[in-house]
């Protein structure tokens, strides 16, 4: 077996068992493909000349792991060994898709480069339904018991960014940790629990 033949063989063990819902695959995933997505998300902004803050770039790469997870993994269920195309190059796409979202939503158009995968502008606020209402309640139940699953560390993160709504400074500070650090952690932290809620939310049917 070649070199190239044997990474394809662990790709497609590492994607089988991150769709098998497995949180210590996804981590192992997200560890593996993140500079990837960061390099691709990066490339876009600089094919454009946008500046953006890190924080930007933090939440970009975030989205796109987000985009990996929901709905099932639909994304990366799509993936199809059979079309010759490494795994890598379709996490890469899915990496610079989001990206392009990105810059639409930030004002000036920009081409998307998969044409199937279109930007549609988020609907004007409404009152919420009582079925909208319901499953707004059983999303934030959804999401209290992912926390729940997280290490006391992760716990104390979520706690200082989310009910004190700390600034990253204030949190690098309190935690004695770098800025770079405080982003990364709370965009794994973000794809965690998304993760989470994904598989707590098959358990219900949903």
């Amino acid at each position: 077996m070649s070199k190239n033949d044997m990474v394809q063989a662990e790709e497609l063990l590492l994607l089988s068992q991150v769709l098998e819902g497995s949180t210590k695959a996804f981590g192992n995933f997200h560890e593996r493909y993140r500079r990837l997505v960061i390099s691709c998300v990066r490339r876009v902004f600089h094919k454009h000349t946008v500046d953006v803050s890190m924080e930007d770039l933090e939440d970009t790469v975030g989205q796109a792991f987000l985009n990996m997870v929901k709905d099932d993994f639909r994304k990366l269920r799509l993936y199809d060994s059979e079309k010759g195309y490494k795994l890598s190059s379709w996490i890469g796409l899915i990496a610079t898709n989001t990206a392009y979202d990105h810059l639409r939503k930030r004002g000036p158009r920009v081409a998307s480069l998969d044409d199937d995968e279109r930007y549609v502008p988020e609907p004007v606020s409404h009152t919420p339904t009582p079925p909208e209402q319901l499953e707004e309640q059983e999303q934030i139940d959804l999401l209290l018991l992912a926390i729940e699953q997280l290490s006391k560390n992760e716990r104390r993160f979520v706690e200082l960014c989310y009910e004190h709504q700390l600034t990253h400074e204030e949190i690098a500070a309190k935690l004695g940790l770098s800025l770079n650090t405080v982003y990364s952690k709370k965009n794994k932290i973000k794809v965690k629990l998304a993760g989470i809620v994904e598989k707590l939310s098959q358990k219900r049917g949903h």
